[in-house]
């Protein structure tokens, strides 16, 4: 027969059985199960059981006639029981299991956790009650053999009546922390009592503040209120609780009358002989300290700290878990609201990418339709421009926040002057604001102002505050934009009188996907990542930015912070030479038959020789034969892909000296790398600009054309 303490299951359902039998597997323990009362009934007698967890709705006997008959025998009397029952309980029922000796009622589904916290707890009772009876039968023994039977009878009855009580006086103290949702309201009462059967006189329960260095009083008892208004916060290290907090280890302080330690010096100023102090340490993280002291003695006995040990480890354990449920309702409430705003994601991004396509449509008709060169076609051109320049600002938006977010963008820093970069960014911007009826104005700061900045995505988070105001200012309204200097950061101010926003938006502005305007029409348009992106590029380069606003149709106000370039003395920077456009022989490889025309046809218009392949090998062949200055590379080519494609160009002594440039989607830092390695010169993301085309080739090196 095993040595291990026994759990009793009772329960009519086999399946029920099983189940438990799953939740409570454990080394330190062995599982008893019984389909019926009177099993139970028979292992009660054969074993020594530790806690029993019984089924209420059983047939012939059920939970409630089960535990009346085991407090009927004294063999079984003190075994603790946990009803369980399917459904939700009425009071009545509630009471009549307490009333049976129940220590706790619980509500199936069981959940795991708090069901296995329980049993350990009482596992622990039942082994110390073993252990007390251990000790009983020792000093019976002991007694006996000096012909004092009797008196040390008495003396061992007491003790094991006292050992009782405290062993009572646990299991009230756990049913009370387990059941709790608040622990830390419960905590001074149960102290009170447990002072009462220790013989203490003052208690102080700390528990770890937010900030984690810093201990605040959750109860105390035995001092006077305005020794307790003094000691409301304890640093770590300072005093005895504030030692064992930093160290997490127990500290027993005894005779204090007669110690010059200075750690028990405040303690003893309330006249305490002896003091026990346990760190509340669960899951290996500190959760305070509970300490009890007396003032009649000088020292205490083993198992009266023990038993503080016991009382400390269930606070612990019941504050833990309270913690850990409310942290999970917290990941839970988030997980409900990042899958809300995914569905509005989802759904605001069918719509914006929708919008673009029914003008584009309707242009491509009327093109077909109109008479080449006329007013007609090129007003659907227009149209086509801009709509397809939105589509990919769309595109390129995602893969921005997707980028910063996998922190995979990189950035190209230089020495700039903030100024003309912002100036130049109002400028790019104003025609916005003039076709919306709108006055923007720009202050720059009166001297140059330096920093170490990537100038695409500077003008990129200016250019995205400025496209904001002009989404949320009426027409006639204002926006500014200014520039000043402290002492580390140069500050940029985008201010507006529009529509404003609520404090509520205030604090998710800049969350991915959070819209302002939630009408159905969607009249301000756009995905919700602008202000996203514009505070993951800001973080990127050390910076910071904060938006206010004081209400509803009150205007907003956006602060960005860069730090400023403290380099060396600051040097002219010279004007960039324009390019001249050269001809160039253009090889493009790509499948995507809309795509090669397209583009063979704008590079034409530059008077550029241009030929087109639609596959791997076919771009080999056709540039042995065309001889291009230039390759313009998909990488998702089908069957053999642009990387292998750079590969064979770069084995062929032939074909070596060609320039080779990839032209793809995958536009992340591994995928520039790739490239790289596989041989391209150049990497240029789709959607290219006809500019990026045009400069690229005007400036290729001499052996290349």
């Amino acid at each position: 027969m095993s040595d291990l303490p026994k759990v009793l299951l009772v329960d009519d359902r086999p399946e029920n059985l099983l189940a438990l039998e799953g939740l409570l597997r454990r080394d330190d323990a062995e599982i008893l199960s019984a389909e019926s009362g009177k099993r139970a009934l028979d292992l009660l007698l054969e074993h020594e059981v530790a806690l029993a967890i019984i089924d209420v709705q059983m047939p012939e006997m059920d939970g409630f006639q089960l535990a009346e008959l085991m407090r009927d025998f004294e063999r079984t009397r003190e075994i603790p029981i946990i009803f369980v029952t399917a459904g939700l309980h009425d009071r009545a029922r509630v009471f009549k299991g307490y009333e049976s000796g129940a220590v706790d009622f619980l509500v199936k589904p069981l959940e795991q956790p708090i069901l296995a916290s329980k049993v350990s707890v009482f596992l622990q009772l039942h082994r110390q009650k073993q252990l007390l009876a251990l000790r009983v039968t020792e000093l019976e023994r002991a007694l006996s053999e000096r012909r004092k039977a009797e008196d040390e009878r008495k003396r061992s009855e007491a003790a094991l009546r006292q050992s009782e009580t405290r062993l009572g006086l646990l299991s009230r103290t756990a049913g009370r922390l387990l059941t709790s949702d608040a622990p830390q309201s419960v905590i001074e009462g149960l102290c009170r009592e447990v002072m009462g059967h220790l013989d203490c006189q003052t208690f102080f329960n700390y528990l770890v503040d937010e900030v984690g260095c810093r201990l605040r009083l959750n109860a105390c008892a035995g001092i006077p209120d305005e020794e307790v208004r003094k000691i409301q916060s304890l640093d770590f290290g300072v005093a005895v609780c504030g030692c064992v907090a930093r160290d997490g280890q127990r500290m027993i302080a005894e005779d204090i009358s007669n110690s010059v330690d200075p750690r028990v010096a405040l303690v003893k100023s309330y006249g305490v002989q002896a003091y026990c102090c346990h760190p509340l340490i669960a899951q290996g993280k500190l959760l305070g300290t509970l300490s009890f002291g007396t003032k009649t003695r000088a020292r205490f006995t083993a198992d009266e700290v023990e038993i503080m040990h016991s009382v400390a480890d269930q606070v612990a354990t019941a504050v833990e878990r309270v913690e850990a449920q409310r942290a999970l309702q917290a990941a839970n409430a988030q997980l409900v609201e990042a899958d809300r705003r995914k569905n509005d994601f989802l759904a605001v991004l069918s719509h914006e990418l929708r919008n673009p396509l029914a003008p584009i449509k309707n242009s491509l008709y009327i093109l077909d339709r109109a008479a080449a060169g006329g007013e007609q076609a090129r007003r659907a051109l227009g149209v086509i421009d801009r709509q397809a320049t939105q589509l990919s600002n769309l595109v390129n938006d995602l893969l921005d926040v997707t980028r910063i977010t996998r922190n995979k963008i990189r950035l190209q820093k230089q020495r700039l002057e903030i100024n003309e970069l912002v100036r130049r960014a109002v400028e790019d911007n104003r025609t916005l604001f003039e076709r919306n009826e709108l006055v923007l104005s720009c202050d720059l700061a009166p001297a140059p102002v330096f920093v170490n900045a990537d100038a695409t995505r500077v003008a990129q988070i200016v250019g995205n505050l400025l496209q904001n105001a002009a989404k949320f200012t009426s027409r006639g309204g204002r926006a500014r934009v200014s520039i000043v200097a402290e002492a580390r950061d140069a500050v940029i101010h985008v201010v507006d009188n529009g529509v404003g926003m609520a404090p509520d938006t205030v604090t998710r502005l800049f969350q991915p996907f959070m819209q302002a305007d939630h009408t159905l029409d969607r009249s301000k348009g756009g995905l919700g990542l602008g202000l996203a992106l514009v505070k993951g590029l800001v973080e990127l380069h050390g910076g910071s930015i904060e938006a206010q606003s004081e209400g509803l149709g009150k205007g907003a106000e956006f602060t960005v912070r860069l730090p400023l370039d403290v380099g060396a003395a600051l040097e002219k920077q010279a004007a960039r030479a324009g390019h001249v456009r050269v001809p160039r022989r253009v090889l493009i490889i790509e499948d995507n038959v809309d795509a090669a025309d397209s583009l063979r046809e704008a590079l034409e218009l530059g008077e550029h020789a241009v030929e087109v392949a639609h596959s791997g090998p076919e771009g080999i062949a056709r540039a042995r034969s065309f001889r291009p200055d230039v390759i313009l590379c998909d990488i998702g080519l089908p069957g053999m892909d642009g990387y292998d494609v750079a590969q064979a160009f770069r084995q062929d002594p032939a074909l070596q000296p060609i320039f080779l440039v990839a032209v793809s989607g995958y536009a992340s830092p591994e995928d520039l790398e790739r490239a790289a390695d596989a041989g391209f010169q150049r990497h240029l993301a789709k959607p290219p600009s006809m500019d990026a085309l045009e400069r690229l080739l005007s400036e290729l090196p001499a052996a290349s054309a």
